[in-house]
Parts: C-alpha cells; structure tokens; sequence
C-alpha cells in the first residue's frame, strides 16, 4: 500500500508525516497525514497555531510568492507541511494630533490566509480634554491572531459610531481623525513551510484554500 499518492486529496496524503519541530506530535497528526489535511484553523492540532498539510503543484509552487497574504512559499512542489505561528496585539498607538471620541475598539480579521479561530481582542480609547488621543488601552485579553487584525470600527456607550465627522471649526486645524498602528507581538504574521515529500507530478486541487491554482 502506497504512502501517499500524487492527488491532492485527503485520501492522497501523507499517511506518515514527520512533524517534529512544528509541534504536532501527536499520533493522530504523525500516522495519519489525513488528519490535518488542508488545515487553516487556528489550535486546531497545535495550541495557538495552524499546522496543516497541502498538496502543492510546480504551477502553484512556482507561482507563490512571500507577499501572498500569509500563504508561505514551498521551497519544492510536493506534500507541504505549513504552520502559520500566531501572537496577540502587543500595542496600539494613534498619530501624532489624531482626534477621536472615548470609544471601544472592534476589531476583525487576523484568521490568517483563509483561516480560522482567532481569538480577538479588546480595547479602549481614551481622549484627553482637548480630544486628542491620549493612550489605547488592551482590555482582559490582547486577542490571539495569525496576521495583524484590523479595526473594524468603534462604539461609544452602546451605540455603533463610524469616525467619519471631518474636524471643522476646531481650534488646532493640524488636527486629523485618528490614524490607529497596531503592533503585533508573538510570532503573528510568521508562516513557516516544509516540503515532505518532493513531486513535481501534483494533480487536482482538493486544498486549494491556500494554493488556489487550478491544476484539475
């Protein structure tokens, strides 16, 4: 009975796949490539990370590249491992005169590449009394993310508020909304890849989520 196939699909993967130093050494993980084919998912297999498998054609290797929005780059067509690492938000800091109201943060996103089970965080802004940004403040948890999150938008009180209000009439014309940076810590917006078995024979396209060149 053969290892693996040459199909990218489940059936076809790896049914004994060497995960050591990625952190999913598990039986079901290091017996049964299956298990975590085509995984995206955030703790998944591994706590606070997306370890999956994937089955990547020449044409899509040769067509990655590293600002394809966390996909990872094989360094050989084949049976990939991937692992997308995660951290929280370490800090948010607004721009110099930024002007905002004292508001909650609603952040979206941050799943990775078509991935999943991010963790979000919370978080207060808080204006001083001229109505610049005095400091953002994480709440109970700084959130767990494959890649930086956005902010969605605000809510002042119970209300949803868009910061869309242009500032005129303000005394200090220089003063703007505010512009938000978000740092994240961790090891976010880090995708670590492994070729386990080398083909350049890969057919179909059953975990093209990450990969997504047709090669059916």
């Amino acid at each position: 009975m053969a290892l693996w196939t040459n199909t990218d699909a489940a059936n076809g993967a790896p049914l004994q796949a060497d995960t050591t130093g990625y952190g999913g050494n598990t039986p079901q993980v290091t017996a049964n490539g299956d298990a975590y084919y085509g995984n995206t998912q955030i703790s998944a297999f591994v706590e606070n990370a997306a370890l999956g498998i994937f089955g990547v054609s020449t044409n899509e290797q040769s067509s990655t590249s590293s600002g394809d929005g966390g996909t990872g780059v094989p360094p050989h067509a084949g049976w990939i491992i991937r692992k997308v690492g995660t951290g929280p938000i370490k800090s948010i800091t607004a721009n110099a005169g930024g002007h905002f109201v004292n508001a909650y943060i609603n952040f979206s996103g941050g799943g990775g590449k078509a991935g999943s089970g991010q963790v979000h965080a919370n978080a207060e802004i808080v204006i001083n009394s001229e109505g610049d940004v005095k400091e953002v403040i994480l709440g109970n948890t700084a959130g767990i993310y494959a890649n930086t999150p956005i902010i969605e938008n605000v809510y002042t009180s119970c209300h949803f508020t868009a910061n869309t209000d242009t500032l005129e009439g303000k005394v200090d014309e220089t003063r703007a909304n505010a512009v938000f940076t978000i740092t994240m810590g961790g090891r976010a917006n880090r995708v670590q890849t492994e070729t386990v078995v080398a083909m350049g024979s890969m057919v179909g396209d059953g975990s093209n989520a990450i990969f997504n060149l047709s090669d059916a």
